[in-house]
């Protein structure tokens, strides 16, 4: 699915596959699976243009909504991942720890989410 959105997004393969990093001919190829595995042309492409075909349209449509929940999906597990977890246990003394630790407590419960 982003190997077709790069696609129209770039306006023609060999775009798409500098944008990917990729070769214009796994491009190719990649866009190609999708088309068998869907069973219809999503691009109609000649040497100068490149269109969407009605049915590109519409998939395009829902593959920039996939797309854009996977990312979300996974920027929340990567923030998710980054927060502390786990009991906090400081063995120090008092002093210290009134005047270095006590002041931070709250920044890390709420960092925690406690």
């Amino acid at each position: 699915m982003r190997i077709f959105i790069a696609v129209v997004e770039a306006g023609s393969l060999s775009a798409a596959a500098e944008v990917l990093e990729q070769t214009t001919s796994g491009v190719s190829r990649a866009l190609t699976r999708l088309e068998e595995k869907l069973g219809t042309s999503l691009l109609t492409r000649t040497t100068r243009r490149m269109d969407l075909t009605e049915e590109g349209q519409v998939f395009l449509e829902q593959a920039r909504e996939i797309v854009a929940a996977m990312e979300r999906a996974e920027e929340s597990i990567r923030i998710r991942s980054q927060k502390p977890v786990g009991k906090l246990r400081v063995d120090a003394s008092a002093p210290f720890m009134l005047h270095c630790i006590v002041p931070h407590v709250g920044a890390f419960r709420e960092a925690a989410n406690l």
